[in-house]
């Protein structure tokens, strides 16, 4: 019988094997097709909090929601690969929150609805302005993480966007004092410093100018320290996980064609 049980999407082959991946910083998971693409990330996240509940008891999954990545959580629910995805051990928070329209509604309708995840682990961004959403939200994050030894105090997953431009969400501030969440316009959203710190970052390629963001990342994929705007919005390649991964799930269509290997000379000629 063929092995249907989620795989680490390293081991899978990849059909753009013959082509360039693009040149991003971290390792970079490529497939077919959309549909494919969610597969592999919810195979990762799966093992990834597996992982997570038999070394620390919890799993603390942060998700960033736009349009695109709904696929993605109702894959996690209706799947029955990822059925045994431990969501009674798990903390639930979202990236970046925008107020008052609220992003945690698309959670709301898919994971906290369908799944057996207590309600004291949702964890919703709430207040009365920015500001105090943002002061409270960084409270949460402190206490619920304090649980864990010192050094594992971390987010274990955060999903990202691959936005136009090649921003995603997040806001510029890495020093060790910088707040773990603060206010970016009207939205209320983690810093670099908090997601820096996370164990597995996934950046999904899916949605309006992530294919432009990919392709001029990977034509340019080295930016200047000035690009950095502290208080600005954080751009994908300037993530730098200390002690942890970041993996980039893009289509194939964005591999370029591999260049052709030069002809192997025949026997009196020159290569």
């Amino acid at each position: 019988m063929p092995d249907h049980s989620p795989r680490d999407s390293r081991e899978v082959p990849s059909s753009a094997d013959a082509k360039r991946r693009p040149r991003l910083p971290g390792a970079v998971v490529v497939r077919r097709s959309p549909d494919e693409l969610i597969d592999a990330l919810a195979a990762d996240l799966f093992l990834h909090s597996l992982a997570c509940v038999r070394q620390f008891g919890d799993f603390h999954l942060a998700l960033g929601v736009w349009p695109e990545a709904e696929r993605f959580f109702l894959r996690l629910l209706y799947d029955p690969r990822f059925r045994e995805l431990p969501w009674v051990r798990t903390h639930l928070w979202i990236v970046e929150e925008s107020l008052p329209a609220s992003r945690f509604a698309a959670l709301e309708d898919s994971i906290v609805g369908q799944s057996d995840i207590p309600e004291n682990q949702v964890h919703r961004v709430v207040g009365d302005s920015p500001a105090e959403a943002a002061e409270r939200y960084e409270a949460a994050l402190r206490e619920t993480l304090g649980w864990r030894e010192k050094g594992h105090d971390r987010l274990d997953f955060a999903l990202l966007p691959v936005l136009s431009g090649g921003e995603t969400f997040g806001v510029e501030l890495r020093q060790p004092d910088a707040p773990l969440v603060t206010v970016l316009e009207s939205s209320v959203t983690m810093s670099a410093r908090l997601l820096n710190a996370t164990r597995f970052l996934a950046l999904l390629a899916l949605g309006e100018g992530s294919a432009e963001a990919v392709r001029a990342i990977d034509h340019s994929p080295r930016r200047a320290s000035d690009a950095m705007i502290p208080g600005g919005r954080l751009h994908a390649c300037d993530l730098r996980p200390l002690g942890g991964e970041v993996r980039w799930y893009v289509d194939e269509s964005l591999c370029a064609e591999a260049p052709a290997l030069p002809p192997i000379p025949l026997d009196g000629e020159t290569a």
